[in-house]
């Protein structure tokens, strides 16, 4: 389940109680309409990058094939050209002559204009032209589930989303992400602008540069030389198989059994039916069988799984590590530390809902 606002949920919300007076207040949405390629314009501040817009994008690529094959299913937002230049007056040159600025389908304008298309159907939506800011709401929506946005051009985003709606939490819940991942991306704007540079080049990521803003901007810059330095350094082997046990380095990042690591082995759940590639599990331990010759496969697979619960009576007195799943706060804290932020914020959310179906189950037995 997921909390992300849709695009046509934001577009069908009535604008807000004071909205600018004139004709964007007032105009419903019109029908459908096919118009001439030539009157119509992508938004000139799509946080999207140029490569999305490529065959090398196996996204863009399969909808471009898609529109060659069916045509277009639906229709785009746009908003008229008055209405957009009144909002964004900074990009009135950009936008030029064009009777229509696509602002949700930028994809598929720019997958028909590569396909030779002449017409494009889109639905003018000027209501999106109130001082509510839905533009850059409907804009920011439309792109923050999808990879390979510049996270500097999306904190821009949020940050006026928190200016207009008044807080993270709220952000948070239009677009469908948790209120962590607002506050990490608003750090961003903290960052000296070399540092900028380096996340919207690509050599940065944002999780690498968390933590840097509180400090001065020289030392943010050795710190990420630090860190680009290190990435190109060669990763340490791993540990090979040894008296039939697979051996796991003892590092602080692995999770602990009454505070401290145990004997550096990893077990797997004692299931009867489970097996391995390249060895069998005897009494929760990982065997290897005679052959060999795929060991290193075997460990790479074992090392990056992640163990079933356990009974509390195989705890007691084994000596092996295992995930804390009886330890909320010590499971969220090597989460936190071992997950990429995309992924640790999406698990978050997933979290979030899940905790809010349980409470509404408990609330309604009790």
């Amino acid at each position: 389940m997921s909390r992300r606002t849709s695009f046509t949920t934001l577009l069908n919300q009535a604008p807000a109680t004071g909205a600018v007076s004139g004709e964007a207040e007032d105009k419903p949405a019109l029908p459908p309409t096919t118009v001439l390629m030539h009157t119509i314009t992508g938004n000139p501040e799509n946080p999207r990058q140029p490569e999305d817009y490529t065959d090398d994008d196996p996204e863009f690529a399969e909808l471009k094939e898609t529109m060659r094959l069916v045509g277009q299913l639906q229709p785009v937002a746009a908003v008229s050209h008055d209405v957009y230049v009144r909002i964004k007056p900074e990009y009135a040159k950009a936008v030029k002559d064009a009777e229509y600025v696509v602002v949700g389908g930028n994809r598929r304008l720019a997958a028909a204009r590569q396909l030779g298309w002449t017409r494009f159907d889109i639905r003018v939506q000027d209501r999106l032209g109130d001082e509510d800011g839905r533009l850059d709401d409907a804009v920011i929506i439309e792109n923050i589930h999808r990879k390979k946005i510049d996270p500097i051009k999306e904190a821009e985003f949020l940050r006026r989303m928190v200016e207009r709606h008044g807080s993270q939490d709220e952000v948070a819940r239009r677009i469908g992400k948790s209120q962590m991942y607002v506050s990490h991306r608003l750090e961003l704007l903290k960052l000296d602008d070399e540092v900028k540079h380096e996340i919207e080049a690509g050599s940065l990521k944002p999780s690498q540069a968390r933590g840097l803003a509180s400090k001065p901007a020289e030392e943010q810059r050795a710190q990420v030389a630090k860190i680009k330095e290190s990435a190109q350094q060669p990763k340490p082997r791993k540990k090979p198989v040894q008296n039939g046990v697979l051996k796991t380095a003892q590092s602080t990042d692995d999770w602990p059994v009454d505070g401290q690591p145990q004997n550096g082995v990893l077990e797997t759940a004692q299931h009867g039916g489970d097996s391995a590639e390249g060895g069998q599990l005897q009494n929760g331990v990982l065997k290897p069988e005679p052959d060999t010759t795929e060991t290193h496969e075997t460990q790479t697979a074992a090392s990056e799984s992640v163990p079933e619960p356990r009974q509390a009576s195989a705890d007691t007195g084994s000596g092996v590590r295992k995930f804390p799943y009886d330890d909320g706060k010590e499971a969220a804290f090597y989460l936190n530390r071992r997950m990429e932020d995309d992924q640790f914020f999406a698990m978050v959310d997933e979290v979030n809902q899940m905790a809010k179906m349980r409470r509404e189950k408990a609330a309604k037995a009790s």
